[in-house]
């Protein structure tokens, strides 16, 4: 574990706390679209929003591009669904950015989170 590691593990709390916080935030009734608030399990986070803490969290985490390996390993595993979403997201769009610096695939939360599910989710 390198120095970087802990700094990369804060980063990675404060943007999950974020994305937990709006999850629950929007899945209060009056933030529901009326048309689906009487449908079970209606309100949550939508995929554009997503979609912004996924490529947020990727340009901040491209300087910690040498502890993906091992931030990925941890994030697989993480203890809440969010956390073994978002964390390996933001590291492939993250892998995706330095590949290609113009790299912008505003589909890409959808596309993670169905592979996300097929991978046992």
């Amino acid at each position: 574990m390198s120095e970087d590691t802990p700094v990369a593990r804060v980063i990675f709390a404060d943007y999950l706390d974020g994305l937990i916080n709006l999850d629950e935030e929007m899945k209060k009734p009056e933030n529901i679209d009326p048309y689906f608030r009487n449908m079970e399990g209606a309100g949550g986070i939508h995929y554009w929003q997503l979609q912004e803490f996924i490529e947020e969290l990727a340009h901040v985490l491209i300087q910690f591009e040498s502890e993906f390996e091992e931030l990925e390993k941890e994030w697989k595993v993480h203890d809440q669904l969010w956390g073994r979403y978002l964390g390996t997201a933001a590291i492939q769009y993250a892998r995706n950015l330095i590949e290609d610096p113009e790299y912008d695939d505003c589909e890409f939360s959808m596309d993670w989170f169905d592979q996300f599910n097929n991978e046992g989710e």
